[in-house]
């Protein structure tokens, strides 16, 4: 195995985080895996490792998947679903709390009574996540099902340390965890807070990956875990059914796709966040490219944001329940207008009632694999914010992801509660299809990713950037209200030309989470593999 922040091999390689997974997905590809079986294997194993960020019991998976044999690509969706007892009114809607949690009052300018929509049984939809990951690996692995569940039963086996992201997280979550008897004794089986250093062990995830493996991945749905989960989140106050769970299923759509100069971006159907980002770069197709060392590089690029956020936040959901306009979003014609309205706001951009940017920091992870036949792999997995719902489903270590709280819980809304309905999310999940290489690109970060993902992309085909350079390179993020967020390390005069042209300017430490990249060459047929956490590669 090579590994590192990139790697380069003839073989396969993945690009994800923790870095135990990165190298879990790599030994799949060792032994015969494909692209597909690496990243199953690998996100599974995020969820033993990371599960403040992703798990089992997520509540979305989507992915972009291109067939090298066949250059079919493909649209994943296994977003959650509403339960069928869900209201429009099912949550009591208050004025802005101040201090009351960061999710209903930054992103829908409300409070909400208990925030029930975000902690709790009624914060649960039908979790999508295992689902996403078992119909992947259903339709384009090659190893059989135990093969991909093994190696996150030998973490658990081993047991392994909290590590820094898990123990902080932790830490700062410790008085809601408290309030949650089974998630509690779940984290902290030694009824104190762990460090860092201490050797973590599931049993009761050991049991439903035992499960899992003899019993398939439907299980979960329709089997004995499916009835354990609904009948806790019911008996808990909840309106999850077995019905609900028994009834959810994965789209397998044709993907969206933009042109951007000489590549071909694909994204996830909506109600996953990608066409915002192929918006955004169909925009910024409208203008020859320039350096980012100009301050005008970064004052168009923050006009262009607030533009694409203006339509964002006016027209998108799901389209199963409201009329969105994708053709005419994803139109160069309307590109080229949308860009034409800059002359009329040279600064910025009146700010919309619907929200504003969030300063809560979801917890997502993103995964990108890629092999020498051709295949290549972008997943984006997550519980929604840290700990999802925190409701974990007892004797079975399940934590459930929060998919109600993606819904806007203002009834009359485009993205409001409706049973059966799929929230909007801020994933950008894309693959490249560039003259010379294929692109697996994502990350995450909450509603930075619509910000951040397309200048990955427009950095890739404008200069032939890697996927490590692009996760690395200077971000940035606004919606429709300044201040304009920069990350740390950006180049002073720049941050100094912005503000003299009339910007607000905010640098802070964190601008979106660990972006990871995969990259088949198509002459060579060899893999790069990078992102700004780590990547491993089957020699």
């Amino acid at each position: 195995m090579i590994e590192g922040y990139e790697v380069l091999s003839s073989r396969g390689a993945v690009a994800a985080g923790p870095p135990q997974a990165a190298r879990v997905g790599a030994r799949i590809l060792q032994d015969g895996g494909n692209a597909m079986d690496a990243a199953v294997a690998t996100s599974l194993a995020c969820c033993m490792l990371a599960p403040q960020a992703t798990g089992v019991g997520g509540y979305l998976a989507c992915a972009v998947v291109l067939e090298g044999e066949s250059g079919k690509i493909w649209s994943l969706d296994a977003n959650s679903v509403a339960p069928a007892a869900a209201r429009e009114d099912m949550y009591q809607i208050l004025p802005v709390q101040p201090g009351a949690g960061p999710i209903n009052e930054n992103e829908y300018d409300c409070s909400v009574r208990d925030n029930a929509n975000v902690y709790g049984p009624l914060a649960v939809g039908v979790p999508g996540q295992m689902a996403g990951m078992g119909t992947l690996w259903e339709k384009w692995g090659r190893l059989q099902w135990p093969a991909i569940v093994a190696p996150s039963q030998q973490l658990l086996a081993n047991g392994f340390p909290y590590g820094e992201g898990l123990a902080t997280a932790l830490e700062q979550q410790e008085g809601v965890i408290r309030s949650f008897e089974h998630t509690a004794r779940h984290f902290m089986p030694a009824g104190k807070m762990p460090g860092p250093k201490d050797i973590w062990h599931r049993p009761d995830m050991e049991k439903t990956l035992e499960r899992l493996s003899k019993a398939g991945w439907r299980d979960f749905y329709e089997g004995e875990l499916g009835h354990q989960i609904a009948d806790y989140i019911q008996g808990a106050g909840g309106i999850l059914s077995r019905e609900d769970m028994a009834n959810f299923y994965v789209r397998l759509d044709e993907p969206y796709v933009a042109s951007y100069r000489d590549a071909k971006i694909y994204g996830p159907v909506l109600p996953n966040g990608c066409l915002s980002a192929l918006q955004i770069l169909q925009m910024l197709e409208c203008f020859e490219p320039i350096s980012d060392g100009e301050v005008f590089y970064w004052h168009r690029l923050a006009e262009v944001l607030k533009l694409a956020w203006r339509d964002r936040l006016l027209y998108l959901g799901d389209p199963d329940f409201v009329e969105v306009p994708i053709q005419r979003l994803l139109s160069k014609e309307y590109a080229a207008g949308r860009v034409e309205s800059l002359r009329q706001f040279p600064q910025h951009v009146d700010r919309l009632s619907q929200g504003s940017s969030s300063k809560a920091m979801p917890e997502t992870l993103h995964v990108s694999t890629a092999d020498a036949e051709g295949n290549v792999v972008s997943v984006t997995i997550t519980q929604g914010g840290g700990f999802g719902s925190f409701e974990v489903v007892p004797e079975t270590g399940i934590l459930l992801g929060h998919g109600m709280c993606r819904l806007d819980p203002r009834p009359g809304r485009f993205n409001s509660v409706a049973p059966g309905k799929r929230p909007l999310n801020n994933t950008a999940t894309m693959i490249l299809r560039l003259p010379d290489r294929d692109v697996a690109l994502g990350m995450p970060g909450g509603r930075r990713i619509i910000s951040v993902a397309p200048r990955m992309a427009h950095l890739m085909v404008d200069q032939g950037a890697s996927a490590h350079q692009v996760a690395t390179a200077p971000r940035m993020h606004v919606t429709t209200e300044e201040p304009i967020e920069v990350l740390e390390g950006m180049d002073p005069e720049i941050v100094k030309g912005l503000e003299e042209m009339g910007h607000a300017v905010e640098v802070i430490g964190r601008v979106g989470g660990g972006a990871h990249g995969a990259e088949y060459f198509k002459t060579a047929r060899r893999v790069r593999a990078g992102g700004n956490t780590w990547a491993a590669g089957a020699e």
